[in-house]
């Protein structure tokens, strides 16, 4: 079951960065962008902050849930290097 937050809630998405072999790794590069169920970009190719400025590499960002107007799935996507990571939600208005 996904994730569930207010519409307007702030959300702070989070990842640690591993490898292949699941070693704690520095990506080149890396963003976070945030679809709708219908594929419109809510949010795109945003860059996290670092958490850590030493050996671990574990992002995160922030975004405030705006540009919708009734209950539906999310997926928020990390892209670093030469991968995905996705992670689908579901955002509700505050009365239901």
């Amino acid at each position: 079951m996904p994730d569930i937050y207010l519409i307007g809630a702030i959300i702070r998405f989070t990842a640690l960065i591993k490898d292949m072999e699941g070693e704690i790794t520095e990506p080149a590069s890396i963003t976070v962008t945030v679809f709708s169920a219908d594929g419109t970009k809510l949010l795109d190719k945003a860059t996290p902050t670092n958490i850590t400025e030493e050996t671990e590499y574990n992002y995160f960002y922030d975004w405030k849930v705006t540009g919708i107007t009734v209950n539906t799935q999310l997926i928020v996507v990390w892209d670093y290097d030469d991968d995905k990571k996705r992670m689908k939600f579901k955002v509700l208005l505050e009365t239901d």
